[in-house]
């Protein structure tokens, strides 16, 4: 029998152990009873951390994992974080059998597929383990009837990470498809053409698209037609008639009411409301006028060097100490800052009129809100949150259907230690687990924010995934600390960011974090590796 370190599909099978647990406190696998056996795990209700020689993670219903021997050399410990977990436990041997012309020619073979993986197909994969487990128990079972239904489930197990490969799949598709109508958003699309390129039928592309977006295949492209609108009507000499011609609408009238109909007011009134000259005095608020569609050319931000944040940081800003006489030079039309300044109220009224908002007592809807009413356009306003919240909706199905009730916590790293946003923190809080819906993890309801000395503290609160803001400059060494649950790397702009365009687009780094992030596990010589903890760096 000879040996071969090759990952290839195995016709020969003999089942060493199947076992199928109620596990409610720690179990341990020491070491696999042979150099050439191999492990499947796989859960069937519950979840567990586990560790695997120097590796570890999470496990989750669905979950399973097929581990070489190699990765079996310290063993495999399993630690409910449920009361108890169902897990089914296989132990086998697998080789590859040829007829050669001397005789059989008999390798010994790694599974075609190993590491960590996932199937929704639960209840399918359930019965095949019953019935191998059923044949293993007899007192004279065969081990050509094991084969069989070992066959079974493997094929079973299979064609459940084909099906999660097919979603993974449709959703890059999608977003293909989505890109490209908004770069090309002048164009006219069908339904059809755009099912038959995506190989779904008319009904479903459009039941997925809406899944995808949250929008219709024509609402998405008619936002997507008033959102570039938008960005002409504030430049400079542009008239009505050409923006409609250069977003794909031949009659004028037809587009006016199309974009009061998607934007809030009659394209006129935007353009005539928001070609002022702004002074902003808090970066915040930047956020807010460009979700209105304000242009950043006529934007005037002025305020403390040490507030700007990304995406700001590289507009000139003068430093407000208080620069009243540059501020005058200037000559804004209007001036829009927080209650932070208002003892200075009289003085930036003396140079334009101004807008100071209650920051800290109201949100950051209240805040759009007010900053549309100031500039006339109430509406704009009530028509952007009106898309968000749908955007919201969404996103919060499409992080359900990926992260079920698993946990999530916010973190804030620097060098010597790291600040937990807790479900109080309202720019955390509001976002994470009010828009989304998220559970935060046992113990951080009852804060604002904790600062610990040492990312080891995490551990204290075991949450299944943990967002770890920090900058490149920094870059948390988190492989040194022994974390459970999955590590995802971010920025802190725009989460810490509390404004409408921050919120809208810690949406779509929520989604890529916790909807569309997959399993950072690989094959790699020959041997499987798991990240532990599991880290997902989309910064």
């Amino acid at each position: 029998m000879g040996k071969t370190d090759k990952y290839s599909d195995p016709n020969v099978i003999t089942v060493n152990d199947v076992q199928v647990l109620s596990i409610s406190k720690e179990w341990k696998l020491v070491e696999a009873r042979d150099r050439s056996e191999q492990i499947i795990i796989l859960v069937i209700e519950g979840r567990a951390s586990f560790r695997l020689d120097k590796t570890g993670g999470m496990l989750n219903q669905g979950d399973f994992m097929v581990i070489s021997p190699e990765d079996m050399q310290e063993g495999l410990a399993l630690l409910p974080i449920t009361e108890s977990i169902y897990v089914c436990y296989v132990a086998l041997f697998a080789a590859h059998a040829r007829k050669e012309r001397d005789g059989w020619l008999i390798d010994e073979v790694m599974l075609p597929i190993q590491g960590k993986h996932h199937i929704e197909t639960i209840s399918l994969i359930h019965h095949h383990i019953e019935q191998l487990h059923l044949a293993w128990r007899k007192d004279h079972f065969d081990q050509a009837t094991m084969q069989i239904l070992f066959w079974k489930l493997w094929q079973a197990i299979m064609a459940g990470i084909t099906l999660q490969e097919k979603k993974t799949d449709r959703q890059q598709l999608l977003q293909g498809i989505a890109e490209h109508m908004e770069q090309h958003c002048e164009e006219t699309f069908q339904i059809e053409e755009m099912a038959r390129y995506s190989g779904m039928t008319p009904t479903l592309f459009y039941q997925q698209f809406k899944e995808y977006t949250s929008l219709t295949p024509l609402q998405f492209i008619n936002r997507k037609r008033m959102e570039k609108a938008c960005q002409l009507l504030v430049a400079e000499d542009v008239m009505i008639p050409e923006v409609a011609s250069e977003v794909g609408y031949r009659d004028v009238y037809y587009f006016s009411r199309m974009f009061k109909k998607i934007v809030g007011v009659p394209p006129y009134r935007f353009k005539k409301s928001l070609q002022k000259k702004i002074a902003v005095l808090h970066p915040a608020i930047i956020g807010d006028l460009l979700a209105l569609g304000v242009s950043i050319q006529h934007l005037i931000p002025v305020w403390e060097k040490h507030r700007q944040k990304r995406p700001y940081s590289q507009m000139e800003a003068a430093t407000l100490e208080f620069d009243l006489y540059r501020l005058r030079q200037m000559e804004p039309d209007l001036i829009v800052g927080t209650d932070q300044v208002a003892p200075w109220l009289e003085q930036l009224e003396a140079i334009a009129p101004t807008q100071l908002i209650p920051f800290k007592t109201t949100t950051w809807r209240d805040h759009l809100q007010q900053i549309a009413t100031m500039l006339g356009i109430a509406e704009v306003a009530t028509s952007w949150l009106y898309y968000y919240d749908l955007k919201a909706v969404a996103a919060r199905e499409r992080i359900r259907k990926k992260i079920g009730n698993e946990t999530v916590m916010a973190v804030r790293a620097w060098d010597g230690g790291a600040r937990i946003f807790g479900a109080r923190r309202r720019k955390i809080s509001d976002i994470l687990y009010g828009d989304l819906q998220v559970r935060p993890p046992v113990g951080t309801d009852h804060f604002a924010f904790l600062d610990i000395e040492s990312l080891d503290e995490l551990q204290d609160f075991q949450a299944d995934h943990i967002l770890l803001f920090d900058e490149r400059k920094i870059r948390t060494d988190v492989r040194k600390h022994r974390l459970k649950g999955n590590v995802h790397r971010a920025g802190v702009y725009p989460w810490l960011h509390y404004s409408a365009l921050g919120h809208e687009q810690a949406i779509s780094e929520a989604l890529t974090h916790l909807a569309e992030s997959q399993e950072c596990t690989k094959k790699e010589s020959g041997s499987s590796i798991f990240l532990r903890p599991q880290v997902c760096d989309n910064d």
